[in-house]
């Protein structure tokens, strides 16, 4: 069957339209969700942060503890995934009577105010239990009743989330979700302190982007109605004027099409402004439309990729910045702000539960002759030196410089577990460095060790476990300057 040249053209530019509409929304599509993600993510950081520090810590404290109370005594736990089993009626029940407390009613109705004057849908706390894995719900600022979760229904923790629940400092950085409940949204916990500087409970805001994905759909029809109705136009335009002189010119921009589809996503397209069609008719038209449409889907496409190319730089800056205050610039390992902060998690290990741990204390040998015998730039070297040894030695913990010529290493699992071989590896290199006499007297490491580990019956803090350590430490100096005749005092 013979079809007309104009019902081709008429095919061939639907075709294009069709090629060139579909690539702008699904490229459309495509960064706008990223874009979203990501801007709404900072913004449920924000506005979690902004929570935790609004929300009175001391208060919360008190009222977790009653509800820590109640869960651990239950023997009949059932999460919220299973609010149809009787026993999750049960198990809430028990908690009902501190929602009539005085204390919940101020704290969720403090909630409530942050909620209305926040862009956000939901305000809530929640009690992170790392032991168990799951996290429990605390106050909700829910209005209404069939949206309320009640204190003590938990969740249990996904298994991407664990490694927040080992430092509770971090809190949960925002996630997005899609559920058919609630549609899209974006969740945050920030963690909530007390007046003692210690973590209590999360902060947590849900925003939902149901209304920016709604008009982001109404967005894409709209454009793809605009494509296709300027095609439209421009092909009723060119029937009237079909001749054989415009086939070449129409498989000219075919091809054009064709090249422009190949391309990726962040590509520059010239396909059509590179065509040279002087037809001074509606095909010359047809061109300078898809030339124009061409710049502006690559400005639009520009501006969406600039967008998240710099909301991904300014991450990027902040984590290195947070990296770089928390290392030492001599050694390269973490330094004493790293330390104290480790310390601090520690004391809130201790608070739950979690006692197996030690640190360890180095202390090198000789610096104050070394650089009064050598210059500073051996004793320099030697701090080096003796960082990289103990990071051999202890690979498995973190270390941290705390001092001119003083190390701590935190012993945890693994090297908790072998603590005392660990111990004489260190000693036996220290040793061996001694005794190698091809080795120049200005090069030699010597440093001294001691470690202690946490005891429940003696030890309150971290602290405690760091005083034994550092005593044991100084004992052991003391006893191998003695052991070459030197003076103990001398550093």
């Amino acid at each position: 069957m013979r079809v007309s040249l104009g019902r081709k053209i008429t095919l061939m530019m639907i075709i294009i339209a069709v090629i060139l509409t579909a690539t702008c929304i699904f490229v459309s599509d495509m960064v706008f969700h990223d874009i979203m993600n990501d801007e709404y993510a900072i913004t449920a950081d924000a506005n979690a942060a902004t929570v935790a520090v609004t929300v009175d810590g001391d208060k919360m404290e008190k009222f977790a503890d009653k509800v820590y109370e109640i869960y651990k005594k239950s023997d009949k736990k059932v999460d919220n995934t299973k609010t149809s089993d009787p026993v999750f009626e049960e198990y809430s029940e028990q908690f009902l009577y501190l929602m009539e407390t005085d204390e919940y009613i101020e704290m969720r109705e403090a909630l409530q105010k942050i909620q209305d004057v926040s862009e956000v849908d939901c305000v809530y706390t929640l009690l992170p239990v790392p032991e168990d894995k799951t996290l429990i719900y605390l106050v909700d600022a829910a209005i209404e009743e069939d949206e309320l979760v009640t204190p003590g229904c938990y969740d249990m923790a996904e298994e991407s989330c664990y490694k927040y629940l080992d430092d509770l400092s971090k809190g949960f950085p925002a996630f997005i979700t899609n559920t058919v409940e609630y549609g899209w949204m974006a969740t945050s916990c920030a963690p909530v302190y007390n007046s003692n500087g210690e973590v209590v409970c999360f902060a947590a805001v849900d925003i939902s982007m149901n209304e920016v994905y709604k008009t982001e759909r109404s967005f894409l029809y709209m454009l793809a109605g605009l494509l296709v109705g300027i095609t439209i136009v421009v092909c009723a335009l060119s029937i009237i004027f079909v001749k054989i002189k415009i086939v070449r010119p129409i498989n000219m921009l075919s091809e054009a099409a064709g090249q422009y589809r190949q391309k990726q996503v962040n590509d520059v397209h010239n396909e059509f402004s590179t065509l040279k069609i002087r037809t001074g008719d509606e095909l010359e038209i047809l061109l300078g439309s898809m030339v124009q449409m061409e710049k502006d889907i690559d400005k639009y496409i520009d501006n969406l990729t600039r967008t998240k190319a710099q909301l991904s730089t300014a991450r990027q800056h902040a984590d290195d910045m947070h990296e770089l205050a928390h290392m030492d610039s001599l050694t390269g390992i973490r330094n004493r702000l790293a330390y104290d902060k480790e310390i601090d998690r520690l004391n809130s290990d201790i608070e739950n539960g979690y006692l197996r741990f030690g640190i360890a204390m180095i202390d090198l040998n000789f610096l104050k002759r070394i650089n009064d015998t050598y210059g500073h730039k051996c004793g320099n070297a030697a701090i080096i030196k003796l960082s990289r040894m103990i990071c051999e030695v202890f690979k498995h913990s973190p270390v941290f410089r705390i001092g001119g010529d003083e190390f701590a290493v935190i012993l945890k699992n693994h090297d908790f577990e072998h603590i005392e071989e660990l111990e004489a590896d260190f000693n036996g290199r220290i040793s061996a460095i001694a005794a190698d006499s091809s080795i120049p007297e200005q090069d030699k490491v010597s440093a001294a060790l001691g470690y202690a580990v946490f005891d429940k019956e003696t030890d309150k803090a971290a602290d405690d476990v760091f005083r034994r350590a550092d005593k044991k430490m100084y004992d052991n100096k003391v006893a191998m300057k003695l052991k070459l005749g030197i003076d103990p005092g001398e550093r």
